[in-house]
């Protein structure tokens, strides 16, 4: 082989080598997604999270292909009232999930950002029968969950991808899918309808106005989108999702809106507004966890009409059942002995809420004296308050660990009393909303026992003390001022009665 062969071969192999990095970097992914298989094409979209008529966070979600992968990241941020005039208060959570070709998933990561810390989660799904997941909160040792299931699932930020990846859908058709929340750490069935049709005007570029010192809209592109409507803990939530498995809009029926936009509009449009001048009314939730803190509740009957300018939607059935009725815009709530003739929960696996032959133990002790349901509740309830130690916290974790220490947060120990009824065969169930303290209304937890109708108990009072003055929002799920913002951050409360 003479000089001029070996540097036509040299030349040539480098030509070849440069010519595949070009084809990687620039068609890589292209190609990729045009193969057979893939259920979505990579895309990425950016929301603004409107509470009324201001942005007050912003939310984005990736898909990408990895070798025979799907990747989707999930990212939401969302400033809340401030305490000091001067601070800022934001939360934060990212969640990177990785699915198969045919949209189960396999694993993912998350972090959530709150005042009490940084909380991390890890899951890892083992032959479609088993998933593991990992929590680890601030200042505690991870707490390892393994969870059955029952067919493939998905994490909620992958509903659209699903949706979309199996046809044009048509108005009326119905989806069944398995959720498991990482942030509510429940597996669930979600039953969705697709309940209607419509065509949006979505900017898709932005160009910057030196006039107005801000990002506008360039150009805006028509999409064709669906609407996937569920009930999520007792609240409607509505989707608007397109062809490519991207939402276009989602409606909480209390509070934000999450509206597509282009990147420039939806981030740096937010991130230079001026301070956030939230609501700071008699009427308005506080934004402040308190963690149980506060002195007991008095009995209270709270006759509480949401402000007239938000109506209610029709159909919330987490507003309505047990000791609390609604009325139009009207909530009445009041302890009260009757029949609870609302529809009944959906069935839930809650991974935090464990049980075990000891908890039976305790739990049958407890109750042993009592034969009536409702001296029972109030003696679980009891001892709930009287033995575990109140403490501050991220409360992420198990019932049995909370039982075995012996000390936890308000949550915690709202979810072990549920975890003691339980296991003695009452139908139990972890709640949030609002209670009133001080004239105000905040952010508070508290568990549900069926007694003929669905009865609130609290180990934060005392038997004595009936938990009449609070509001439920949700049935299940973990309270956070993230859910708060969410779920209720255009809800008013103005008390018209109050009576001990």
């Amino acid at each position: 082989m003479n000089r001029r062969t070996s540097a036509t071969l040299i030349l040539t192999a480098w030509a070849g080598a440069l010519g595949w990095l070009v084809q990687r970097h620039y068609f890589g992914t292209a190609r990729a997604s045009d193969q057979p298989g893939w259920p979505v094409p990579p895309s990425s979209a950016f929301h603004a999270i409107r509470v009324g008529t201001r942005q007050h966070g912003l939310a984005s979600l990736t898909v990408d292909t990895i070798a025979s992968k799907l990747q989707v990241t999930e990212l939401v941020t969302l400033d809340l009232p401030p305490l000091t005039p001067e601070a800022t208060r934001r939360t934060t959570y990212r969640i990177m999930a990785r699915y198969s070709r045919g949209l189960q998933l396999e694993g993912w990561q998350g972090d959530l950002l709150t005042e009490q810390g940084r909380l991390q989660s890890t899951g890892a799904v083992s032959g479609d029968t088993l998933l593991r997941v990992v929590n680890t909160a601030p200042t505690e040792l991870p707490e390892t969950l393994t969870v059955p299931l029952r067919r493939p699932v998905i994490l909620p930020s992958a509903i659209p991808l699903v949706a979309a990846s199996r046809g044009l859908p048509r108005p009326g058709s119905k989806l069944n899918l398995e959720i498991y929340d990482p942030l509510d750490q429940e597996l669930r069935t979600e039953r969705m309808m697709i309940a209607a049709e419509s065509v949006f005007s979505v900017p898709d570029s932005a160009d910057y106005s030196e006039t107005l010192r801000r990002w506008r809209i360039a150009h805006s592109d028509t999409v064709r989108a669906w609407r996937l409507d569920a009930v999520e803990h007792g609240l409607t939530v509505s989707r608007w999702v397109d062809a490519s498995g991207q939402t276009v809009r989602v409606e909480h029926p209390l509070g934000a809106i999450l509206e597509r936009s282009a990147f420039e509009i939806v981030n740096s449009n937010y991130r230079a507004l001026k301070r956030v001048p939230w609501d700071s009314g008699s009427t308005v939730p506080s934004y402040l966890e308190t963690n149980g803190k506060e002195a007991a509740l008095r009995s209270l009957r709270v006759v509480a009409h949401v402000d007239p300018d938000q109506p209610l939607p029709a159909g919330l059935p987490s507003l309505e059942g047990g000791w609390q009725e609604r009325s139009g815009d009207t909530l009445l709530v009041a302890p009260r002995a009757a029949v609870d003739t609302g529809p009944e929960p959906p069935v839930l696996v809650e991974a935090l809420i464990d049980q075990d032959t000891a908890m039976a133990r305790i739990a049958g002790t407890v109750t042993g004296r009592d034969p009536r349901p409702e001296g029972q509740v109030r003696a679980l309830t009891d001892w709930v308050r009287r033995t575990i130690t109140l403490r501050t916290g991220a409360g992420g974790t198990t019932a049995g660990r909370t039982l075995a220490r012996r000390s936890g947060t308000s949550e915690e120990r709202v979810r072990l009393l549920v975890a003691l009824a339980r296991s003695v065969g009452f139908e139990a169930r972890p709640v949030w909303g609002l209670a009133r303290i001080d004239r105000g209304w905040q952010l508070r937890t508290w568990a549900e026992i069926r007694t003929g109708t669905w009865t609130p108990a609290d180990p934060a009072l005392s038997a004595r003390e009936a938990p009449a003055g609070r509001i439920r929002l949700a049935t299940g799920g973990r309270p956070r001022l993230l859910d708060l913002a969410l779920r209720a951050g255009r809800l008013r409360l103005e008390v018209l009665e109050d009576t001990p």
